[in-house]
């Protein structure tokens, strides 16, 4: 079901089953997997690639530019495993290369508010609490909760 008040790029790939609310935005090259939610308000961006059963909250912007002087322009990517869920006005920012790029793994949860900054890799199974701030380069292991406010720096 994809609302007709949202906007969605004739180029983005949804797989089945796929719900956008009233006025998601859908980016041209993104690719949604099956069974994925994205709810009002959220911006999914050029070079995301998101894998099956998401959900997607309010306010949230996936693959936003990178916020690096290095980064100048290029096609960059930023990858979302499956059944992972996405709170509300969490932005997560795209790789600041042409290759790997920011990296979110499957059964994770991002709470509310948090900042995932470009090139970091979240494994598997990994909370991270609302308000997190992750700066770029940071790996973040499998089964990590981080605490609420957290800030972490490469």
């Amino acid at each position: 079901m994809i609302s007709p008040l949202a906007h969605v790029d004739p180029s983005a790939k949804l797989g089945k089953n796929v719900i956008i609310h009233p006025f998601a935005y859908i980016d041209q090259n993104v690719e949604i997997g099956d069974g994925c939610e994205i709810m009002p308000y959220t911006s999914i961006i050029r070079g995301t690639r998101m894998g099956c059963n998401n959900k997607v909250y309010q306010g949230t912007i996936i693959g936003a530019d990178p916020q690096d002087f290095r980064w100048k322009g290029e096609v960059t990517y930023c990858y979302i495993g499956d059944n992972t869920v996405i709170r509300e006005h969490v932005i997560i920012n795209r790789g600041i290369y042409g290759t790997g790029g920011t990296s979110i793994g499957s059964n994770c949860f991002v709470m509310a508010e948090s900042h995932i900054g470009h090139d970091t890799v979240i494994k598997d199974k990994c909370v991270v609490g609302n308000s997190v701030m992750i700066a770029g380069d940071v790996k973040v292991d499998e089964c990590t909760i981080l605490s609420s406010g957290s800030i972490l720096h490469e």
